[in-house]
């Protein structure tokens, strides 16, 4: 405030003092540039009056009298800088400077040292540009800084309206998956027909979680489903393996809602699944059946309000907890969960929590586990890892292999197109002009290509949008809640989203790229077709990528049939 009143006190002076000769010594002199010695500064000194100069920083000096003033003290009063001196007056090289025009003196104003023009905040620019008079500034001295964020000539960024969020807020059963709406439930008693002919009460379960499933519109058990709820229900460690869109899901949370205490509140039952968007599935489809139930299904998961998780697990967790491994070890080592009252764990696509390096925090949680209790590992597929882990901490499990040697699920219509790198992206725009389908997946190997593919599509009126792991989770959750709700009709993905979607309205799977693992192919595929629905899938292969293409097929045991867009649109009848 002292700098600001100074500089007002100074400017305010200048114009005043401009039509005014100045004196120094008794001796008048003319306000204009001096000899070449004494340039810099030169313009300050008009403006400070009388007795001193401002050099660089805008700190005072003291006038220097004699040469330095160039002999130009005799000048009459109000002389011109610009007429020509009397004999013995400066040189002619300081005389030619006295000639420049006020334009270049005032650029070289301008041009000052850093220090003054920190000093005075762009006050001689703002004047300039604005064209305001003295008066005016000394009404509106805090004029120099607009209403549109300019300021010194510069753009400066408009402020947030809101600060950043740590992460997601947390609603009361755990996770912004409470945004997504469930299907309306079906009015039955226990004389509907739907009740009464479900096929679910012959696998043990009692009426309570029957009515739950028939309500659901759930009446005939797939065969995962017929061979995991018996054996859970008797507390049996399982290991199980079944096509991708079979139902791994109701077959596991099925037996442990007949298990729980539901007066208990602490957490009887735990659900480990390998990313975020599977846990919220999962945590949706616990919450879809327990609407009828006095429990509660909390989901643990990266991107989220960790405080908001701390509260509730420590005052009202619930008695299902689905978690990813990073998290779920974070509470459990900071004995933030009490898993005392546990009596189940389930690890859900173990083999893939496996591949992306899950395997020492899933043996840390195991170990946190009570040594009572029953374990349910149920996967797409299986491998050694996972049938050796299943050796060292399951007691005397029950092997479940469904349909182990048919990877693919029959109703899965595929084929590939070869297509070069290039002409990729027209030829996704043309298939999907051609195939028209409801809702459809595309997977890119990477996040700049899936990026890429949803820019392109956008510019061409789909409705498409890209989710991949360095979208923030609020977005992601957001994306998918809109996918789910057909808002967004084709979603391009890198293989983060490949798990756990269970959207009956995908009615395509397109693999822009091939992916490098076998097993990818599969769970990619299986976003389509789920529940014994239709679907089919496409896969894009370049020159380049037959070796993959070769890999897929030795894998599933089946070849694929190569497809040009001339062919159609496709069908079951040739699959």
């Amino acid at each position: 405030m002292k700098i600001y009143q100074r500089l007002k006190g100074l400017f305010s002076g200048s114009s005043e003092k401009k039509a005014d000769s100045r004196k120094d010594g008794g001796k008048e002199r003319p306000a204009g540039r001096r000899g070449k010695s004494d340039g810099r500064g030169a313009a300050s000194g008009e403006s400070s009056g009388g007795g001193s100069r401002r050099g660089r920083g805008g700190r005072r000096r003291p006038r220097r009298d004699g040469a330095a003033d160039g002999g130009r003290r005799g000048q009459p009063d109000g002389a011109s800088s610009t007429e020509r001196p009397p004999a013995g007056a400066p040189s002619s090289t300081e005389a030619g400077q006295d000639k420049d025009s006020d334009a270049n003196r005032s650029r070289r104003r301008r041009s000052r040292g850093r220090g003054w023009r920190s000093l005075t905040a762009g006050a001689d620019d703002a004047r300039q540009d604005s064209g305001q008079t003295t008066g005016e500034r000394q009404q509106k001295p805090e004029s120099s800084k607009s209403s549109t964020g300019k300021r010194d000539g510069r753009r400066r960024p408009a402020p947030r309206s809101k600060k950043r969020s740590s992460g997601t807020k947390r609603g009361d059963l755990g996770g912004a998956a409470q945004r997504i709406e469930f299907p309306e439930l079906l009015d039955l008693d226990r004389d509907s027909e739907a009740f009464i002919n479900n096929e679910f009460r012959a696998l043990g379960l009692n009426d309570e979680i029957v009515m739950a499933l028939a309500r659901n519109r759930f009446r005939t058990p797939t065969d995962i489903q017929r061979e995991v709820i018996p054996a859970g229900i008797e507390g049996r460690d399982i290991l199980g393996q079944a096509k991708t869109g079979t139902g791994k899901t109701v077959a596991f949370v099925m037996p442990l809602f007949q298990r729980l205490d539901h007066d208990l509140n602490a957490v009887q039952a735990l659900i480990v699944v390998p990313t975020r968007e599977l846990c919220r599935q999962v945590s949706w489809e616990a919450r879809r059946f327990s609407r009828d139930f006095n429990f509660k299904v909390m989901s643990v998961y990266g991107g989220t309000s960790v405080k908001d998780e701390i509260e509730e697990l420590r005052t009202s967790p619930g008695q299902i907890v689905v978690g990813t491994p990073g998290r779920l070890l974070d509470h459990i080592s900071n004995r933030n969960i009490d898993l005392s009252k546990l009596n189940a764990l389930v690890l859900d696509e173990a083999d893939r929590m496996f591949d992306i390096g899950f395997r020492e925090d899933i043996i840390k949680i195991i170990r946190a586990c009570p040594a009572k209790r029953q374990i349910m590992l149920l996967s797409a597929t299986m491998d050694g890892a996972v049938e050796d882990l299943a050796s060292r901490f399951m007691d005397n499990p029950v092997q479940l292999y469904v349909s182990k040697d048919e990877i693919t699920v029959d109703s899965i219509w595929q084929r590939y197109i070869a297509v070069e790198r290039n002409r990729k992206l027209s030829t996704l725009v043309k298939l999907l002009h051609q195939q028209n389908p409801t809702q459809s997946i595309v997977f890119a190997n990477t996040k700049r290509m899936s990026d890429a593919v949803a820019l392109k599509l956008g510019k061409q009126g789909f409705k498409a949008r890209c989710i991949h792991s360095d979208l923030s989770q609020n977005r992601r959750e957001r994306i998918m809640d809109d996918f789910r709700t057909g808002k967004i009709e084709h979603l391009i993905a890198t293989d983060v989203a490949a798990r756990g979607l269970d959207i009956t309205g995908i009615s395509h799977v397109i693999n822009y790229d091939i992916p490098d693992n076998p097993e990818d192919y599969v769970h990619r595929v299986g976003r389509t077709g789920r529940m014994g629905a239709a679907g089919k899938a496409f896969t894009f292969v370049s020159s380049s990528e037959g070796e993959q293409l070769t890999k897929v097929e030795m894998f599933m045991n089946k070849m694929l049939d190569p497809w040009e867009l001339d062919d159609g649109d496709g069908g079951q009848d040739n699959a």
